[in-house]
């Protein structure tokens, strides 16, 4: 098809190009005149005879020179087809066609982007084959308003718009924001490069987005979840049909599904294209297995992990492959002969090491155990370096893991924290002198255990799911007692209810996002309407400790005066401080600014520094560190900028007299200035 498909986006608009796309057409002497843009009918067949009845009455707008109808007649799909296209010349051939053959087939020549003469309600199907694509190839369409809303008069009321589309961002958006109800099919179509998406819209009541992906149980989304995931999948088949070249830097992610298992993919490979050129050159290809239980450590579930170890794997292109939990391994024969298929449709072009070689951390796969499956969560047992691990996964999030447990003689090992984040959570006690512990997100409570076991408070924890709770006594030793109880209950309810109720000294935010990669804890936990709540129930030297996973970069800073922070270094998760202090307003120079008592942040040093030692001393494991940990902690915002050049946030304040005064530093920095420049003069 060179020479005849479009040159740009806005030629799918222009009613003359496509009288020269059928005339060159037939002018070439194409074998199949008929033009089938995403597929023809046997690709939908199975979702045609789901949604359209033989006594419905079809209106397919945009039909063009497709088959399309013609085969929905003959099949018996349905008989009452009204075809309408703007282009006269090939309607006219069309109705030529199937004026003896299809009788009850109509043919009406009429432009959908503007106001039609036709009745509302009519139809009980409108089918749009790649119309809305053609209409809409950008954001600056106006006319795909009055398509929309044409489409959705003539539709009877129970009636179904079905749309055939590659989705393209705006027109996502734009279908995501109708308000109705929409189902989204991921399609394949055979031999082509081009991956559609057929969607079904109907007026009914019902407000949802369901989305059915190839080998997946049906999922019902949010729009962003439903942009994120089309995303995704529309990214994936980007690389596919490029797969064979070698790109530097280029990286992508893939899922690899069992047959047997339609709720989790049984691999997931993340491919690396190196970025050093000359390794590029070598067009060499090799896979790396990740032992089951490594998959969170710096090397295999980091960034900066993976880079290191494509450094050591000096490939041109590097497979990453991960054992998906909810799924059993035999050993490592068998996870190779299940990744060569998938291997050889990575190979590079040119690969010069075929086969491919498989590597690995150590000869084996790792131990693992599934002994307990829900619908959302999976409970496993790891054996890595002789010592058993236990873990809570969530299948909406499987890069995550919700819950990990040493287990010794087959119970719970409550001196030990095996999440780095835990450990910076547990340290920030060392701010003050915790009586009483609320934990919103307290998961199987392995967090809300180590603190009461250990520091000798009272620990409510408070989780929304209740088969996590229930996991939580079944198969990590959780009992409610009078000093530690775990209660199924929304947080954002319970905090309401406690408001002038009853108060904390530390209240811990523990909150995991729904899906992968989306900021933990949702937006609604960050919120300064939110934090003046928890504000509330804090005691006057409360703290608030949050753990915040934010791969994405979305949080830039916290709606609170005064707070500490720690990075996690080996997983993506910061831990943040809140300490329970405002800042005051003073006036500088005719402006209002906002200062710091130092003699706080002096109190809070003091009191790190005592908790340090009375941290040397507790019971737990030491190889956690939590005393060296407090050293970690460091001062988040505000941020005490003491350069000339730049604008300060706030000022530090002692006995009531500014001690960072701007023109000092101004006189200051000015000397450390000229000093240089004659330095640099000497040396010249």
């Amino acid at each position: 098809m060179q020479g005849v498909l479009p040159t740009q986006c806005r030629d799918f608009m222009n009613k003359q190009y496509w009288q020269r796309f059928f005339k060159k057409i037939k002018k070439e002497g194409q074998q199949n005149e008929f033009f089938e843009w995403y597929g023809n009918y046997d690709s939908y067949n199975h979702l045609f005879k789901q949604y359209i009845k033989v006594e419905d009455s079809v209106f397919h707008a945009g039909c063009g020179k497709s088959l399309l109808s013609e085969q929905l007649y003959d099949n018996g799909i349905c008989k009452n087809i009204t075809n309408v296209d703007y282009e006269k010349i090939s309607l006219d051939q069309m109705r030529k066609r199937s004026e003896n053959k299809r009788p009850e087939m109509t043919f009406q020549c009429m432009s959908l982007t503007e106001e039609i003469n036709i009745q509302s309600e009519q139809f009980d199907i409108i089918l749009d084959k790649g119309t809305l694509d053609a209409i809409f190839p950008d954001e600056e369409t106006p006319q795909v308003n009055t398509y929309l809303a044409n489409m959705l008069r003539i539709l009877k009321k129970n009636g179904k718009l079905i749309i055939i589309s590659l989705l393209q961002d705006h027109i996502l958006k734009t279908l995501l924001q109708l308000q109705v109800n929409i189902q989204i099919y991921e399609c394949v179509i055979e031999k082509s490069k081009l991956y559609p998406f057929f969607i079904v819209i109907d007026k009914s009541e019902q407000k949802s987005i369901q989305f059915y992906q190839l080998q997946k149980e049906v999922q019902t989304l949010s729009i962003k979840q439903a942009q994120e995931i089309i995303k995704k999948i529309q990214l994936q088949n980007h690389f596919v049909t490029s797969i064979h070249k070698l790109r530097q830097s280029q990286s992508f992610t893939l899922d690899i599904w069992d047959n047997n298992n339609k709720q989790t993919p049984r691999y997931k490979l993340d491919i690396y294209d190196n970025d050093d050129s000359k390794i590029l050159l070598q067009k060499t290809c090799g896979c790396f297995i990740v032992p089951q239980g490594r998959e969170q450590s710096f090397l295999f579930g980091t960034e900066q992990g993976h880079k290191e170890l494509i450094k050591q794997m000096k490939m041109s292109r590097c497979v990453i492959a991960r054992m998906n939990p909810g799924h059993q391994f035999n050993n490592m024969k068998q996870v190779q002969q299940e990744l060569s298929e998938p291997m050889k449709q990575l190979i590079p072009k040119g690969c010069t090491n075929i086969p491919c070689p498989f590597l690995t951390d150590g000869d084996e796969i790792g131990e693992k155990n599934i002994i307990f499956e829900a619908d959302d969560c999976i409970v496993e047992e790891l054996n890595i370096d002789d010592i058993k691990y236990r873990r809570l996964i969530i299948k909406s999030a499987l890069d995550l893991i919700q819950s990990e447990a040493k287990i010794i003689n087959n119970k719970v090992d409550n001196s030990y924290l095996d999440f780095e984040a835990y450990v910076a959570i547990v340290a920030g006690l060392a701010f003050n002198k915790a009586k009483e512990v609320l934990i919103l997100g307290g998961g199987v409570g392995l967090l809300s255990r180590f603190i009461n076991e250990h520091f000798g408070v009272k620990v409510t924890n408070i989780e929304l799911s209740d088969d996590i709770v229930n996991i939580a006594k079944t198969f990590f030793d959780f009992k409610n007692t009078d000093s530690e109880t775990l209660v199924c209950c929304d947080a954002l309810d319970y905090v309401d209810q406690t408001l002038e109720c009853h108060q904390y000294d530390t209240i811990i935010v523990d909150i995991n996002a729904s899906q992968a990669n989306q900021l933990s804890p949702p937006k609604e936990f960050l919120s300064a309407e939110f934090l003046n709540k928890l504000k509330t129930l804090l005691t006057p030297q409360g703290i608030i400790i949050i753990n915040v996973l934010d791969s994405q970069k979305e949080l830039t800073q916290l709606p609170w005066d005064l707070y500490y922070s720690r990075k996690c270094e080996n997983e993506i998760n910061e831990i943040f401080y809140l300490i329970n202090a405002q800042k005051e307003k003073k006036e500088l120079d005719g402006k209002e600014i906002d200062v710091i008592d130092k003699g706080l942040l002096d109190a809070i040093a003091q009191q790190l520094k005592e908790s340090r030692v009375n941290f040397s001393k507790g019971k737990w494991d030491s190889s956690m560190n939590l005393a060296s940990e407090i050293d970690n902690i460091k001062l988040k915002h505000p941020v005490f900028k003491t350069q000339a050049f730049q604008t300060q946030e706030a000022l530090l304040v002692q006995d009531g007299e500014i001690i960072n005064n701007r023109k000092e530093f101004y006189q200051e920095d000015l000397k450390k200035v000229q000093k240089k420049k004659h330095n640099r003069r000497r040396k010249n």
